[in-house]
């Protein structure tokens, strides 16, 4: 973990300020008679304390009656519920490799703006960053770990839907995300729940412990709250989407019916592919083979086993792996949150105030043994063991499944403390808390050493590894029962390959505030001003390696690859920190007010606020704040937001070098081109061979802050002749730009492509010098040779404009019969109208050259124009809640809809486009509490989440078949909660 000599000076610092305002506070305290009551609720919005500034502002409220009518049992499912929150991009369920964040993990992503644009608090704070980063339309960027907020002793989440960057600072582009906690509770609760999913394996042990005490007259609560999950997973079979990679078969009967685009089986298997360095081999007759069951036609070579060598560099289709069989779905899963409060309040009326937290998981998973890289091709010497022709031969294409499967173990771990005062001095409120917090999250896999691997392949005595004995002859997914391996070679190349990362966030804040700082006409006038420093940090150790400390270097060729890990690319170790001054103010104006009586104005009043902060690697940036609340009749308001907002580039985008990724199923049009041409035919996207190029990534100080502008006008209604009946419409609208972003590999060999028809090139895309087959097929079609594509260079910058636009809906009703009990209604939707990336002008050229009918129309430009329903964007989302309780009976019941999307990476035989269906789900719940039973209240809640058993919609994704960053894989799943009260 990070310890740096600042974070003393910063406590200490923390400690001066903190006693000043103490000593400051007794006295003004001793000389006022009358100590002002306030009421210290602030809701998120707004930093001026008691104000009524956050009405005029779309928030939306979850109490621990909508939280339990969700059946959440995490933060990730908790936010998933909430319709304005959009795909979820950090999971589990996403099937990344140790490049990407994995484990216990789920990010925050309001709007579907992207992962980043929301800020996350606790207790109005922010909370540090987890470590692990996923890529996001290929760029890295990060995220709280929603597994990490707590699930126990939540008093409300509050979701400010609205640009926040003028009251909280930078990320608070799409809203804010506050989670309140119960930080004076007394008492002593505990409860225990179990559940699982039908058909699975997948089963869950939840449990919570709530224990609170006052003393000293009740002028000082110690509170600790803890829950603990212990979950055992299950594996992709169990799921019809998972149970297999060539998901034709779900599609019998549709336009897509017998698509390759659907067959997402690997061709690296243990059947092997093999390329000659010295030329044609004479008992092949070329210089590329391949290995395959004897029993296919076309063997060449009887290698023995029932195994043969056939010429050409492709196996066959029948000996494609379907990857299904090795993995798990859902990972096993130990998790425990644990938070701790002390609230004291001295005879001065001063507050102190301290919160810990801590959050710990254990997750393992298992998946397929790696895969050869194209760009970590290794060597077979002529003279190894089991070499049939005695030459050296390139491994083009190999996957040594009879290592095992690699084993995933991710730990991860944050804490948190805080500590602070707060107080009045005169019609002053005053507060300031200084704050640390870090994380760390370590992941270890077993992968196969190239250097070991190659040294195994190279003994020259039978103890050598075979990489020509092929698999099982008559299941030909698994490994062979002959292969004349022994687990002392596998075990010589088999190596931990470890990836740590740590953050950390330093906060120091000074805040004032003043209900009624002057009067005006329409009343009291409101302000808020504060200062505040945090440092950030982040840290990536990679594995020796993968770092580059230690590479591979062919033994025969004496060709050097950066990774010494079998499928994973080479990535250098990063690191980065930053320092943040901010300043904010913040205005609450009431313009008129109902004794006016001024007509169609009940009431007027804005809020104005301007923050300012400067960075210490990427500038200044300053934005303001306007926000109105117009009430034309008591029972309806319109209320109206506009706010400049901004976020600075994360550490890793700033301080990336050289981030190499190898990216599968890129089409290299040129050459589709040349064959289509040399043939005589024209192509479309399913007759390319996807290819495996690697991308080379960087950063660089020269990005800038991403800056936006939002807009929002709403309507509430609230009718006085109907108790407890609010109807909500909001319309929204946000503009960035400069957004952090990359051009992508496949949009830089599609741009290649257009100007080699035009008869230059891209220079980002680097090729090899083409073989003489190549030469003669690019002649053929007329077209000036291309090679196979080595590396295509690709650099975050600040993209051009992008535009988000929607509406959200609302209604919540509360009715209260007396024999029946109390019944509370909500309905929640949004509804995304626009999601659009202006092209850059690559993109423009790319399809301009597409429109000119000079590119072939299957081209497009992943990433630009518009993305409404485009992989995870539905233009629909919504969930309707009823909660019922009456005496010691209860009950809820919760709906939860997501729209359609379109796949994008299927396209139809005439054009049709893939779309996705809905997915719809209904939890409910009932329960009984047996009243003062054993010194306590004892509740019973039996309850179904996904009663229906919904499977989520088949979508042609990577590893899953479904989105998701959408859909759960749960089905239906029962759960029985027992809740004792002491």
């Amino acid at each position: 973990m990070f310890v740096k000599a600042s974070l003393k000076s910063a406590l200490l610092g923390s400690v001066v300020l903190a006693s000043g305002m103490v000593s400051y506070a007794q006295d003004a305290a001793d000389s006022d008679e009358e100590a002002r009551e306030l009421d210290k609720v602030v809701i998120v919005g707004s930093q001026i304390v008691g104000s009524d500034v956050a009405g005029a502002l779309p928030v939306t409220v979850l109490n621990v009656d909508d939280i339990d009518v969700t059946g959440a049992a995490s933060g990730d499912e908790l936010l998933r519920s909430i319709p304005q929150v959009g795909d979820i991009i950090f999971s589990e369920a996403e099937f990344t490799g140790v490049n990407g964040a994995r484990g216990d993990i789920g990010s925050i992503n309001l709007r579907g703006i992207g992962t980043g644009n929301t800020l996350v608090l606790l207790n109005g704070r922010r909370l540090v960053l987890h470590p692990g980063t996923q890529v996001e339309d290929l760029v890295p960027v990060n995220t709280v770990n929603s597994q990490s907020l707590p699930v126990t002793g939540i008093e409300r989440l509050e979701v400010l839907r609205d640009g926040a960057a003028a009251i909280y600072g930078t990320d608070a582009v799409a809203g804010v995300i506050n989670t309140i906690t119960q930080d004076d509770f007394e008492g002593l609760e505990a409860s225990i729940r179990y559940g699982g999913s039908e058909n699975t394996d997948l089963r869950e042990l939840t449990g919570t412990f709530k224990w609170g005490k006052n003393f000293n007259d009740d002028r000082t609560n110690f509170s600790i709250f803890a829950n603990f999950l212990d979950r055992e997973g299950f594996r992709a079979p169990q799921l019809r989407n998972t149970s297999t990679e060539d998901l034709r078969t779900f599609f019998v009967g549709t336009p897509f019916e017998g698509d390759t685009q659907l067959r997402n089986l690997s061709t690296q298997t243990q059947w092997g592919e093999f390329r000659a360095l010295g030329g044609s081999i004479a008992a092949i007759g070329d210089d590329d083979f391949h290995i395959q069951p004897s029993s296919f036609a076309g063997c060449l070579v009887d290698l023995g086993n029932g195994v043969c060598a056939d010429n050409g560099g492709s196996i066959d289709t029948a000996l494609r792996l379907d990857r299904a069989r090795y993995r798990e779905i859902v990972g096993n899963t130990e998790r425990q949150n644990i938070m701790a409060f002390l609230n004291h309040e001295t005879d001065s009326g001063v507050e102190f105030f301290a919160e810990a937290t801590y959050y710990h998981a254990d997750y393992n998973r298992e998946r397929e043994a790696a895969q050869m890289l194209s760009s970590g091709r290794l060597t077979v010497p002529g003279t190894s063991f089991y070499n049939p022709f005695g030459v050296d031969l390139q491994i083009r294409d190999y996957r040594p499944l009879d290592v095992g499967p690699r084993r995933v173990d991710v730990t991860n771990d944050s804490y948190r403390l805080l500590g602070g005062v707060r107080g009045d001095w005169g019609d002053w409120n005053w507060e300031t808390a200084f704050l640390h917090s870090e994380a760390e999250t370590s992941d270890l896999t077993n992968r196969v050493s190239n250097t070991l691997f190659q040294q195994a392949l190279a003994r020259t005595t039978p103890d050598a590894y075979n990489i020509f004995a092929g698999g099982n002859t008559t299941d030909t997914n698994a490994p062979g029962t002959f292969n004349n391996q022994n687990q002392a070679t596998i075990d010589s190349f088999i190596v931990p390959v470890s990836r740590v990362g740590e953050t950390a966030l330093t906060l120091l804040d000074f805040k004032v505030s003043n209900g009624a700082v002057m009067e005006l006409p329409a009343g009291s006038v409101g302000i808020a001003l504060g200062t505040e420093f945090r440092r950030q940090q982040f840290r990536d150790d990679r594995d020796a390696r993968l770092d580059g400390t230690i590479v591979f270097t062919d033994i025969v060729t004496g060709n050097v690859i950066p990774s010494d890990v079998m499928g994973s690319s080479p990535t250098p170790d990063t690191d980065g920190e930053r320092d943040v001054w901010s300043a904010f103010a913040e205005l609450a104006v009431p313009l008129v007010s109902e004794d006016m009586n001024i007509p169609l104005v009940h009431s007027l009043d804005a809020q104005l606020a301007v923050r300012a902060e400067d960075y210490s690697d990427v500038g200044s940036v300053a934005k303001p704040k306007v926000a109105l609340s117009w009430y034309p009749h008591p029972d309806f308001q319109v209320r109206a937001a506009y706010s400049q907002g901004f976020r600075a580039p994360n550490l890793e985008q700033i301080n990336a070098t050289n981030n190499r990724r190898v990216n599968g199923g890129r089409e290299d049009w040129i050459l589709c081109e040349a064959t289509a041409l040399a043939n005589n035919t024209t192509f479309s996207t399913g007759d390319c061979d996807g290819v495996s190029v690697e991308s080379v990534r960087s950063g660089g100080p020269d990005l800038k802050p991403e800056e936006n502008d939002n807009i929002s006008i709403g309507l509430v209604y609230q009718p006085s002749f109907v108790d407890d009946l609010t109807f909500t419409v909001d319309w929204w609208r946000i503009e960035q730009e400069d957004v952090v972003g990359i051009f992508g590999d496949q949009n830089q060999i599609s741009l290649d492509y257009v100007l080699r028809l035009q008869g230059s090139s891209n220079p980002n895309v680097v090729r090899m010098a083409p073989t003489a087959s190549e030469i003669a097929l690019y002649t053929a079609a007329g077209l000036a040779p291309a090679g196979e594509i080595l590396e295509v260079a690709d650099q975050y910058v600040n993209l051009t404009p992008r535009e988000f636009e929607g509406i959200d809906f609302g209604v919540n009703w509360g009715l209260d019969f007396d024999q029946l009990g109390t019944f509370d209604f909500k309905v929640n939707a949004a509804y995304l109208k626009e999601a659009f990336q202006a092209p850059s002008p690559d993109a423009a050229t790319i399809l301009a050259a597409v429109d000119a009918g000079q590119a072939n129309s299957a081209v497009d430009v992943p990433g630009s124009q518009d993305r409404v329903q485009q992989n995870g964007r539905p233009e629909w989302r919504g969930n309707a809640s009823m909660t019922w309780r009456n005496g010691a009976w209860g009950a809820g019941l919760f709906y939860n809809y997501v729209g359609e999307v379109i796949d994008t990476s299927v396209t139809g035989p005439n054009s049709e486009i893939f779309v996705v269906d809905p997915f719809e789900t209904v939890s409910l719940y009932g329960q009984y509490t047996i009243e003062d039973w054993f010194g306590g209240d004892t509740r019973i809640r039996v309850g179904a989440r996904n009663i229906t058993d919904e499977e989520p919609p088949l979508a042609d994704e990577f590893a899953s078949g479904y989105f998701p960053s959408l859909h759960s894989n749960r089905g239906r799943y029962w759960y029985v909660d027992l809740r004792k009260e002491f």
